[in-house]
């Protein structure tokens, strides 16, 4: 019984010694593709790490920065919320925030990245570069709110100025009504029934233009143009802030732990 004891720790023993190789060896050829750019492979020998090696931090963060390096923000946002909880020390935690918020922050999900900066500060109070990310996402939900606060207010005015204006064409509109009607009473009498028709005829079409005219427009080329340009200035925003971030802001993402 002993024996078999024995026999079944040494095999225990062994399979998790070849498990811990295989991550490291994959973990390691994920790393040097990583290092060539060459993101597909590194992330297919991640997988392959994680194959034998299930809960294995290394391999699921440096995939997720692999995934962010590709641009694919959404996926690398889903990786490094999945090993908050798996990371081995409170720096590690730290920065599985900080690259969660910048995942956020590029995926133009400004609440999430600013709630995620703010974790890893509190994990990290000295990290300058989340520091730096917080403050920039910041003031750039600031630029939005005042934004969205203008875009309201300009809506209310313009209702207000179709509600007032519809109510003077409505005005002038039966004010003109009765004065043709007693002009009607007093000069054209006598006119004959064809000449009573066109009349009728013209006044629909005076009306129908009155309507027109008195309608609110659902946009106008300068709104237009207005709107075109914001979103034109947000999109070159996003750009920018995608160089800034790889050059600057991008902190541990770019970093592998061997």
């Amino acid at each position: 019984m002993d024996k078999i004891i024995l026999v079944l720790a040494l095999v225990s023993v062994n399979y998790f010694a070849f498990a811990q190789d295989e991550e490291k060896r994959n973990l390691y050829y994920g790393n040097m593709y990583f290092d060539e750019e060459n993101y597909d492979d590194a992330i297919a020998y991640y997988q392959e790490a994680l194959a034998v090696s299930p809960l294995g931090f290394k391999p699921y963060f440096n995939m997720g920065n692999a995934y962010f390096r590709t641009q694919d923000f959404e996926k690398a946002a889903s990786i490094y919320e999945s090993i908050v909880d798996l990371a081995p020390t409170a720096y590690d935690k730290s920065k599985v925030y900080h690259n969660l918020g910048n995942a956020y922050f590029l995926n133009q999900k400004l609440d999430d990245a600013i709630d995620a900066y703010k974790s890893a500060l509190r994990i990290n109070p000295l990290d300058e570069e989340t520091r730096y990310n917080l403050a920039y996402a910041l003031q750039l939900k600031q630029e939005q709110d005042k934004k969205k606060k203008e875009k309201n207010e300009n809506k209310d005015d313009e209702n207000k100025d179709d509600e007032n204006g519809d109510g003077q064409n409505e005005k002038d509109q039966q004010e003109g009504d009765q004065d043709e009607k007693d002009q009607n009473k007093e000069d054209q009498k006598d006119k004959d029934e064809k000449e009573g028709d066109q009349n009728s005829d013209e006044n629909e079409g005076d009306k129908k233009d009155g309507e027109s005219k008195s309608a609110p427009s659902k946009i106008s080329k300068e709104q237009a143009k207005r709107i075109l340009d914001a979103a034109y200035k947000r999109e070159k925003e996003i750009q920018k802030s995608i160089e800034k971030l790889k050059k600057v802001g991008e902190g541990e993402s770019s970093k592998k732990d061997w």
